[in-house]
């Protein structure tokens, strides 16, 4: 599976690539801390999935869930710290397919994701 990781907080990131590394070694882990770089590495390559946080450093993850969306049909989970049921649902209605909230349990991303991406074959 090639996951694109959408996520400014570097602690996140080193978790959530360990996870990978450990539970699904042959995954590929793409990872960047601007919504903008993201919305470029979705124009030039294929994901299997997008991990998504919304706060990000250049661009409202909001803004790139949207523009995300008018380039192509990869499943795309939020993961945010953002726990309010407005953000949850303007996520969803602009596409997410799921939404995770921090902290987080990396055994419910492995297991969203990988029906995520069942689902989506």
């Amino acid at each position: 599976m090639k996951l694109l990781l959408v996520e400014d907080d570097m602690t996140t990131v080193e978790s959530i690539r360990l996870c990978f590394e450990v539970n699904d070694p042959d995954s590929v882990l793409v990872s960047t801390g601007l919504g903008l770089e993201a919305l470029q590495k979705l124009k030039d390559d294929t994901f299997d999935a997008v991990i998504l946080d919304l706060g990000l450093p250049d661009i409202d993850g909001m803004k790139v869930l949207e523009q995300l969306r008018g380039l192509c049909k990869v499943p795309v989970i939020v993961l945010s710290a953002r726990h309010g049921a407005e953000a949850i649902s303007k996520a969803l209605e602009l596409g997410a397919d799921d939404y995770i909230t921090k902290p987080f349990d990396y055994r419910l991303l492995l297991r969203r994701l990988n029906s995520l991406t069942h689902r989506s074959l």
